[in-house]
């Protein structure tokens, strides 16, 4: 099983890839269920708990194998295959005779490529009649039948067709894998960039709610000494409440973000596990960088190395071969069939006697009067594989409008981090400046607040940038099949640079 999965990966691949359909049996699932400490996971620890526990995952991996299984049965009709078996009886009319038979028979058959098909049959009978004390009669006889298809089945292409297809079968199942594996590898990430993005926009909503609630108190107080106004005092309670309302909102988004990463990993949604806040560093010392490909250049890549759009293209072959596999269906039917039969020797049921050979030779003619089974099953194929054809075109198209979205979300984030940028500073200036003129009695209340409230906003739509296009070219290098992990599980590096265009 595994060996046909390991040829087909190299073809597919260039490599093989270790491939188990066993599930992990100490998985942190389970340790997780009998211990209330919080696991702590970094970005690639969360990979592999995934790779380990994650139901979709395990589900893609029982489909490969199943395809695999399929294979195996359909090679299996092309070898040589065994039967055998055996009856006893036991027959008598009253107390006049009682007979006792035994039966034993062993086959064999093979079909082969061309739709040759050869029937060997081996039966041994014994006899003997209780009442009358009859010794065992035994009696045995050799079959052999060959059919050989000269018409409507004919041909290597035709009686190959079914071994042929798993064949591919198998081919687009690995495929499908591998994007899968690739695109919940990316959606794993992102997932985990949006938590640590929440947790971060979360301390900023805090320390602004922190902030207000002392700039809260201090107003009192000065409202109290007449140095400030019931108006101001009002405005920095509203301030306060709604930065208190917003954390409250921003912690419940947090949460239930992780219950969902939870449930992504395959992790009771219970269980306590801690993300790494560094890995939201580590994205805003890596910076942003505008992707050096054209779009053109983007859409040959993509449709010279996507996996599934081959797969796609290929399908559009198999409905071509069953287009002609149904136009062969319309011929007659004729069939060259011989056999022999080789009785037992007298007096001997296991010796055969070989010169009491009896032969046919001859031809089945079907004439398949009935056409219109055949006329529609024909029609239908030919329509299957204009479907086939609108298939592909569909899926260049929203290959393509993948990829063009891709580039627009990276554009996109390049814009918004580089105004974001600025945003921050200027708001964090602002800041600064509106408290010391708040302190001073020189701006009302509002425009302290309000400063406050755009550096925060400004803080959140970094961080949004910032993970936006981190999403946003991994997407696109998974649109251009450049995700490259490793042999088992979901890990990959992530600072793979994009791939180089295609050679004009």
């Amino acid at each position: 099983m595994y060996g046909i999965l390991d040829n087909a990966t190299e073809k597919v691949l260039g490599e093989t890839r270790e491939f188990a359909v066993e599930r992990a049996i100490d998985t942190l699932r389970k340790r997780l269920m009998t211990s209330p400490e919080p696991v702590k996971l970094t970005l690639a620890q969360a990979l592999d708990v995934a790779a380990e526990n994650s139901r979709d995952f395990q589900r893609q991996k029982e489909g490969l194998y199943l395809a695999a299984l399929s294979l195996t049965g359909t090679l299996n009709d092309f070898r040589l295959r065994f039967g055998g078996g055996g009856s006893a009886t036991s027959d008598g009319t009253s107390d006049i005779t009682n007979d006792v038979t035994l039966s034993e028979d062993l086959s064999a058959s093979a079909s082969s490529v061309v739709g040759t098909s050869v029937v060997v049959n081996f039966v041994e009978t014994f006899m003997r009649s209780v009442i009358n004390g009859g010794q065992f009669d035994g009696s045995s006889i050799l079959n052999l039948t060959l059919t050989q298809p000269l018409l409507r089945g004919a041909g290597r292409h035709i009686a190959r067709e079914p071994l042929t297809q798993s064949e591919r079968n198998v081919i687009y199942a690995i495929r499908d894998f591998e994007r899968f594996r690739s695109q919940f590898a990316i959606d794993l990430v992102a997932d985990y960039w949006n938590v640590v993005q929440q947790m971060s926009d979360l301390e900023n909503v805090e320390a602004t709610y922190n902030s207000l609630r002392l700039s809260r108190i201090k107003d009192e107080e000065l409202q109290l000494a007449g140095r400030r106004t019931i108006v101001d005092l009002g405005r920095s309670k509203q301030s306060e409440f709604s930065a208190n309302a917003q954390r409250v909102r921003a912690k419940n988004t947090l949460e239930s973000t992780l219950d969902s990463f939870k449930l992504t990993l395959g992790l009771p949604v219970t269980a306590v596990i801690e993300l790494d806040p560094a890995e939201l560093t580590k994205l805003v010392e890596e910076g942003v960088e505008p992707v050096k490909l054209s779009e053109q250049q983007a859409l040959s890549l993509a449709l010279s190395r996507r996996l599934d759009y081959r797969t796609t293209v290929d399908e559009v072959e198999d409905v071509g071969r069953r287009v002609l596999i149904a136009e062969d269906a319309l011929n007659f039917g004729l069939d060259f069939t011989a056999a022999i039969s080789v009785p037992s020797s007298q007096g001997s049921s296991l010796d055969l006697d070989w010169s009491k050979i009896n032969w046919s030779a001859g031809v089945d003619l079907n004439l398949f009067l009935d056409r219109i089974p055949l006329r529609n099953a024909y029609r239908s194929q030919l329509i299957t594989f204009d479907v086939a054809l609108r298939a592909r075109e569909q899926a260049e198209d929203q290959l393509t409008a993948s990829v063009r979205r891709s580039l627009r979300d990276i554009g996109a984030a390049l814009d918004t981090f580089s105004i974001q940028t600025v945003a921050v500073e200027l708001a964090g200036k602002r800041v600064e400046a509106t408290t010391d003129l708040y302190a001073a009695g020189r701006v009302p209340a509002l425009d302290k607040l309000d400063a406050q409230d755009s550096y925060l906003q400004a803080q959140l739509n970094y961080n949004a940038a910032i993970v936006s296009y981190a999403i946003a070219r991994l997407q696109l290098m998974n649109n251009l099949e450049a995700i490259h992990l490793q042999s088992q599980g979901l890990r990959f590096d992530m600072s793979l640079p994009m791939p180089k265009p295609v050679a004009e």
